[in-house]
């Protein structure tokens, strides 16, 4: 193996995602890439921002490998809060480039200037997306699929 990459996946919502990820890579090209998940909190219980909090960066900082790339890996990009923010303490750390992997590209509430390198859907409108990591107040994460629900 001659390059390694960075996986960061953003827990809890990323789990799911990361997980499919890994085992598609391991099938590529087994022992590619060296894993380091934080934990990010935005919107707690509410269904608006509370503010990003990330747990675990030190560790991260201080175990990533500067001389690879970095690939952030979440379940969906809705406001870009956590991605930004993450991604500009990372390009402080490391060397090499950082990269955004997201399942769902959520464009409705958007307020940060960022996008992601590489996405699975986007979805245009507001509606609240629940299952396959996705979660409601910390319910449905674990469905098998990805679903709305109405939450006025």
């Amino acid at each position: 193996m001659d390059k390694s990459v960075n996986l960061i996946p953003i827990m809890t919502g990323g789990l799911m995602f990361v997980s499919n990820l890994i085992a598609e890579l391991e099938i590529l090209r087994s022992g590619c890439y060296h894993m380091f998940p934080l934990i990010a909190k935005t919107y707690g219980n509410s269904t608006e921002s509370q503010g990003t909090t990330i747990y675990g960066y030190d560790f991260l900082a201080e175990n990533i490998d500067i001389d690879s790339p970095s690939v952030i890996v979440d379940d969906l990009m809705d406001s870009g809060e956590t991605l930004y923010k993450l991604s500009e303490k990372l390009e402080i750390t490391s060397n090499k480039e950082v990269y955004s992997a997201v399942l769902l590209d959520k464009l409705g509430k958007r307020h940060m200037d960022i996008e992601p390198d590489f996405n699975c859907f986007i979805l245009d409108d507001k509606r609240w997306v629940v299952g396959y990591g996705m979660d409601y107040k910390g319910l449905f994460r674990g469905l098998d699929y990805v679903g709305t629900i109405n939450i006025d």
